[in-house]
């Protein structure tokens, strides 16, 4: 952060962005995203253009405290599943996760709110390591492709993508969804192993594993907004972009 900045935020180099752009999420956090190739010398003056911009967004937000605050439960709706959190306090140890059954239980320096979010984010994305990567290979199988490999992340603007050489990456953050809008954004991804854009043989094929995907992308944003704000912040909390820079 800059202090001649009334406000903290991030930068986010994107190798799909074509003009740079102030996002913010609905819990305030301010992220300038900016292209990769483009010169690091104008970030301050496109923050100075849009400053009051971004005060007067911050200014619109209601932030809940209940999103923000370490989660007592986490509602993994994907695989049908919830964890109770137990926080035991004790600054003194490094932060350390274990699960029990159906409990996840935190012990060490718990207020320390970066520690306790990579935590959380770890454990997030080992269970979308075990149960997406299975679904997606079974999912495969019933459309008749094959991928080259996948993986799991937090993506922040997506919740997955497929490369030109058949490499899949799904979002962890999928596991707050319904099963239903998961297979969705398989069968998407899946799609793009034969059609690498978005055209209308795309959504045909799509259609044809999917007869009601435009319902389901609808659901998608709706449900995306019910997403831990502490898990991704960009992908569904977003409320305002700035105009382009």
């Amino acid at each position: 952060m800059n202090t001649e900045f009334p406000f903290d935020w991030q930068l986010r180099l994107s190798k799909r962005a074509k003009h740079p752009r102030i996002t913010i999420s609905s819990q305030g956090l301010v992220e300038l995203v900016w292209p990769h190739r483009m010169s690091k010398r104008h970030i301050n003056v496109m923050l100075n253009e849009h400053k009051l911009w971004v005060v007067k967004q911050l200014g619109s937000i209601d932030v809940q405290p209940s999103i923000i605050c370490p989660p007592k439960a986490l509602h993994l709706m994907a695989i049908h599943q919830t964890y109770d959190v137990i926080y035991q306090q004790n600054e003194k140890d490094r932060l350390h996760l274990q699960e029990k059954e159906q409990t996840l239980v935190l012990s060490g320096d718990t207020q320390n709110m970066q520690a306790l979010r990579h935590v959380l984010n770890t454990w997030v994305k080992k269970k979308g390591k075990l149960h997406l990567l299975p679904w997606l290979l079974d999912v495969a199988q019933d459309m008749g492709v094959s991928f080259a490999q996948a993986n799991i992340r937090l993506q922040k603007t997506r919740w997955g993508s497929c490369s030109n050489q058949g490499h899949i990456s799904l979002n962890a953050a999928l596991l707050f969804m319904p099963d239903d809008l998961v297979r969705h954004v398989l069968i998407h991804e899946l799609t793009h192993l034969k059609h690498h854009n978005h055209s209308a043989a795309f959504w045909s094929a799509v259609e044809k594993f999917e007869p009601d995907y435009k319902k389901n992308r609808i659901l998608l944003k709706e449900y995306g907004k019910k997403v831990p704000a502490w898990l991704t912040s960009a992908l569904t909390h977003d409320l305002h972009k700035s105009p382009k820079g």
